[in-house]
């Protein structure tokens, strides 16, 4: 592992650091591998935060599912181990078996953009972008690649550095290789 998550029980922590962890404790319910590893820059935590209330947007536009099925593919597509089980989880959450499900045809097209963003220099064909187009206003599409370019982020900052698997993603983990 390249960098180690932070000991957030240390109590030589500064004070700024022991306040994010805090925040975060009270947002999430935990500290997760990949925020603790953050924690150890608190420019990289902030940079890496900073996509939830895009996220939050995007729930509110296309719903939960749509957003797990979108970043589930984004992580797939990148070969993340963390990334792509931490969203197997939540698609199994949500009644969705990642490996067999049938996408709604708006899932199949963010599965399709998914697999453009998470392989870079991938050319977006045109009947996708015309899908897309007809389906989501301007904003919307400046959301969805603005978030799967932020998911591919994440991704490859958990692979190159090796985050570890949480605990609790473990017994979701067997399964993310063939989703």
């Amino acid at each position: 592992m390249l960098v180690d998550p932070l000991d957030i029980r240390d109590p030589a922590l500064d004070a700024p650091t022991r306040n994010a962890i805090a925040q975060e404790a009270a947002r999430a319910g935990r500290v997760t591998n990949m925020k603790q590893v953050l924690l150890r820059s608190l420019p990289a935590y902030a940079l890496f935060n900073d996509v939830l209330p895009l996220k939050a947007s995007l729930r509110g536009t296309i719903g939960d599912r749509a957003v797990s099925v979108f970043s589930h593919a984004i992580s797939e597509g990148a070969g993340c181990l963390l990334c792509s089980t931490y969203f197997r989880r939540a698609l199994l959450q949500e009644g969705i078996s990642p490996g067999s499900f049938t996408p709604t045809a708006e899932e199949t097209d963010l599965i399709a953009l998914a697999a453009v963003i998470a392989a870079p220099g991938r050319a977006l064909d045109g009947g996708l972008e015309a899908r897309l187009a007809t389906r989501y206003d301007q904003r919307t599409r400046v959301e969805l690649v603005a978030y799967g370019a932020a998911m591919l982020a994440t991704n490859v900052l958990n692979t190159t550095i090796g985050v570890p698997l949480d605990d609790e993603l473990e017994r979701f983990a067997a399964g993310a290789a063939a989703s």
